[in-house]
């Protein structure tokens, strides 16, 4: 009629602890790369300060991607999709309530409006840093 409700203890509960902690390191030094693997074939994807970004960008003609300039440096940004508010001549474009360091394609929260009533908020699927030679190659409509 009665059930047994004395606390666990003996050998259960500090295996079970040790097996998550063990657990969680694995996991911790399984999503370590090396140097030469972070480095092999792509442009460093370094964080910056919002407040560094100087606010000037540019849009391709698709409206699927946009190159930021923040204090010198250019960053692509892919969109999800094609957002065509970003066209228009009237477009401002607003970061609110990112986190101060971006790091990543998700830290962003863009929204866009045309200064009439119409708005978007443009998802960023990848974020890029461009290397000098590659910020150099950009067309001059696309430079920020």
């Amino acid at each position: 009629m009665f059930q047994d409700r004395r606390p666990l203890c003996g050998r259960a509960l500090p295996q079970t602890f040790i097996l998550s902690v063990l657990t969680v390191w694995m996991a911790a030094l399984g999503s370590l790369t090396s140097p030469s693997q972070a480095t092999a074939g792509t442009a460093p994807t370094a964080c910056f300060l919002r407040r560094d970004w100087t606010g000037a960008w540019r849009v391709t003609p698709d409206a699927r991607t946009m190159y930021i300039n923040v204090s010198g440096t250019i960053y692509r940004l892919d969109l999800e999709q094609s957002y065509p508010l970003l066209r228009s001549a009237w477009a401002v474009l607003h970061d609110r309530d990112s986190s101060d360091a971006i790091c990543s394609a998700i830290d962003f929260r863009l929204s866009v409006s045309d200064r009439i009533g119409n708005w978007q908020t443009p998802i960023v699927r990848k974020m890029t840093r461009l290397t000098a030679e590659q910020a150099a190659a950009l067309p001059q409509s696309l430079r920020p």
